[in-house]
């Protein structure tokens, strides 16, 4: 009689786990690959776990503007018109599937060792900072939080997080080793 492990039943015929499986198919090598730096590696994960949660918000956020329609209005006040409500979607859509495939494009580029995708992670977690920030400071304003107004806060200090913790894999003395390695071929 065999005992199945919990990795067991997460792993592929091929041995990989199904996420490795994903995460090849999204940066285009082997996950596993001894030639990226174990932090490298660890930045590619959490980019595209960032990249996950940005599409889970997304989605959660049209359904929920879809969900309660009623309540949504202009800046006169006036309630939206069937047209603005649909490019409201469409907008709020086109903005998630390019974070999404930002979050994407920088896993790919960092881990195949372009420096100057290094930088522009890192900015971007700079620009994350200063609007986490401004999430967590408008709370002191007084007004009435909704369910989806928690959730949507949750999830964006969890995408700052993720994106920080991205951040300060791709600086560790491992990974400045790697991007100077690529950029000097």
């Amino acid at each position: 009689m065999s005992k199945t492990t919990p990795q067991a039943a997460r792993t592929t015929s091929g041995g990989h786990t199904a996420f490795a499986d994903f995460e090849k198919k999204l940066t285009g090598r082997d996950p596993d690959d001894s030639v990226v730096p174990g932090p490298v590696r660890k930045a590619v994960r959490f980019m595209l776990a960032g990249g996950a949660a940005t599409a889970i918000i997304g989605v959660f956020l049209v359904i929920a503007t879809i969900a309660d329609k009623s309540a949504l209005t202009d800046s006169s006040g006036k309630k939206l018109t069937s047209s603005e409500f649909t490019s409201g979607i469409v907008g709020t859509l086109v903005l998630y599937v390019i974070l999404v495939a930002l979050w994407v494009l920088m896993a790919r580029m960092n881990r195949a060792g372009h420096n100057w995708a290094r930088i522009v992670a890192s900015v971007l977690a700079a620009i994350s900072t200063y609007d986490a920030y401004g999430i967590i400071n408008s709370l002191t304003g007084g007004e009435t939080i909704t369910v989806v107004g928690v959730v949507y806060i949750v999830f964006e200090i969890g995408i700052w997080i993720l994106g920080v913790l991205a951040a300060a894999m791709l600086w560790r003395q491992e990974s400045s080793a790697y991007f100077r390695a690529r950029s000097a071929r």
